[in-house]
């Protein structure tokens, strides 16, 4: 226990008046005003420092030891004067215990709470405090009464992502392109902009900018499609060591605004050039459009089987489910995923972000760039329609034909979904779709939607129905080389897609339909049976 010295109430006097006038005393941003209280000042206040100097407070030496083989010291009789020590105690350094014993002091009284307000300043010093207070506190300025016609815009939530990234991909040595959906009201109304910056793992950058390409024509609706290009001086991983491709991505003109985020990451020693040259993997590639809807599996079926025929062995289908590939659907494909030339890819989580036609836009381009070195021709078309090679061509010979070009469109031949020929002959419940619908639209001079091939290691970005973004010659006039049969609205018909009958006699004549005039063309037809027999080959019977 700490004890008190009876200089308590003086001391306490005197710190408690420092810490008062060291409050006064306080420091501006202009100036330091630095005080000292004189002695005189402390004993006007503290009379009891006028007697007496402060002295430290201090703990009381402890008794010395008692030996071991001494009586107890006698306990002193607090009504008796104290002895006096013996003289010779001081000089020979022992001392005799009847005489070594001192009583203790009487009792301190209790000292005063140490938070009790001084006495209060006289003279100068009390008429100058309230001036040192008022200078130390800075008057508040008054708030302005809120203006009742000063109205408040208060936001929640986000109406449309600023980018909404499905890939990014390295299309060669020193270029990038990263494929996503933006807000088209911005791009239509503001000049949204990007800026690419690769980063190595050893924390070196280098920055370029980037190249935007809206690839849907204006067919958007909230969400529109964005393809981000990216290139370099140089390849930024040169020395394969890894790094990230990170997209800022700003929402206006303005640079103070952006997004910062990695577009695509490449772990140490995963580049290889080798994947950007010739031979490709695939001779032809088909990039499909978003399932969606309710599918005929059947219908399914038949353009697989027929396509995979028409490319042949060295040719791959990649498929994009935005929910049309259901149980009946996806056990048709699956035997030609398992043989390795299809690929089907779960797109069902698009339908938060409302763009045109499932996205089909965004689809078409991230197939582009996945593939883009995948194989030599990129094919582009529903499964609805089917490619066809008129007067004894093969594609190989065409496709060499047209090795100049990027890319070619071709023109189509629209067939009826629904109209058959009524011969008892026929036993139309076992043939395919396309071998029993063998009328044609035979209307001339009107412009017709394409479909396209290119050649996508030429392309930065993609259409549904052609590129605008390559480099390199495009060619339309192929009605002679190539073209493709469209049964529209067949793909969606469950069971029997024959609802109306013709006579055979219809054969030779024109037929009008719905007012429009139609041709029999059994072209498709003739194939029928080479097709079965390919199926048969490649997955056996399990579909029949």
């Amino acid at each position: 226990m700490l004890l008190m010295s009876p200089r308590l109430t003086a001391e306490a006097c005197v710190l408690s008046t420092l810490v008062q006038l060291s409050r006064a005393f306080i420091s501006s941003s202009q100036h330091v005003i630095l005080a000292v209280v004189s002695s005189n000042q402390l004993t006007s206040r503290c009379p009891s420092t006028a007697a007496r100097p402060m002295t430290p407070l201090r703990r009381p030496l402890p008794p010395p030891p008692t030996p071991s083989n001494s009586p107890p010291p006698s306990k002193p009789n607090p009504s008796s004067p104290p002895p006096s020590p013996s003289p010779s105690s001081s000089s020979s350094g022992t001392s005799n215990p009847s005489t070594s014993t001192t009583s203790p002091p009487p009792p301190l009284p209790p000292p005063p709470p140490l938070s009790a307000p001084p006495p209060p300043l006289a003279g100068k010093e009390a008429l100058r405090l309230p001036l040192l207070l008022s200078a130390a506190t800075p008057t508040p300025k008054p708030v302005p009464a809120p203006d009742p016609n000063k109205r408040l815009f208060k936001s929640y939530g986000n109406a449309a992502s600023l980018f909404v990234q499905m890939g990014a991909y390295r299309g060669g040595p020193s270029t990038f392109a990263i494929i996503g959906l933006a807000s088209k009201p911005l791009h239509v109304f503001s000049r949204p902009w990007y800026k690419c910056e690769w980063l190595s793992t050893n924390a070196s950058s280098t920055k370029s900018k980037a190249y935007k390409m809206l690839p849907d024509w204006g067919y958007g609706r909230l969400y529109t499609v964005v393809v981000v290009n990216c290139t370099f001086p140089n390849n930024p991983n040169s020395a394969n060591s890894g790094g990230k491709l990170i997209l800022y991505a700003y929402y206006t003109q303005s640079p103070k605004r952006y997004e910062k985020f990695v577009a695509l990451e490449e772990p140490p020693g995963s580049y290889n050039e080798q994947h950007f040259k010739t031979p490709y993997k695939y001779d032809y590639l088909y990039c499909g459009s978003s399932l969606y809807g309710n599918l005929s599996a059947a219908r399914i079926r038949e353009w697989i089987a027929y396509h995979a025929w028409f490319f042949g062995p060295n040719s791959h289908f990649v498929f994009h489910d935005a929910g049309g590939v259901g149980t009946d659907v996806r056990k048709v494909l699956d035997p030609w995923v398992k043989l390795g030339r299809a690929t089907i890819q779960d797109i069902r989580d698009q339908e938060q972000f409302d763009g045109y036609y499932y996205n089909q836009f965004l689809v078409v381009n991230d197939c582009l760039h996945r593939y883009r070195h995948a194989a030599n021709w990129t094919f582009y078309f529903d499964v609805d329609e089917y490619i066809y090679l008129p007067d004894g061509n093969t594609l190989e010979s065409v496709l060499s034909e047209f090795s100049d070009y990027t890319q070619f469109t071709i023109e189509q031949n629209p067939m009826s979904a629904k109209l058959c020929l009524n011969d008892s002959l026929q036993k139309y419940t076992r043939q395919w779709g396309f071998e029993k619908l063998v009328f044609r639209d035979s209307r001339t001079g009107l412009r017709r939607d394409r479909k396209y091939a290119i050649q996508a290691k030429n392309a930065f970005s993609t259409g549904v129905h052609m590129s605008e973004n390559v480099v390199g010659k495009t060619l339309h006039q192929t009605e002679t080389k190539i073209r493709y049969y469209h049964y529209h609205n067949s793909i969606s018909v469950m069971g029997e897609p024959c609802r109306e009958f013709v006579p055979v006699s219809a054969k030779d004549k024109v037929t009008l339909h719905d007012k429009l005039p139609f041709v029999y063309d059994d072209k498709m037809k003739r194939l029928a049976d080479t097709i079965k027999r390919f199926e048969a080959e490649m997955i056996g019977t399990r579909l029949a």
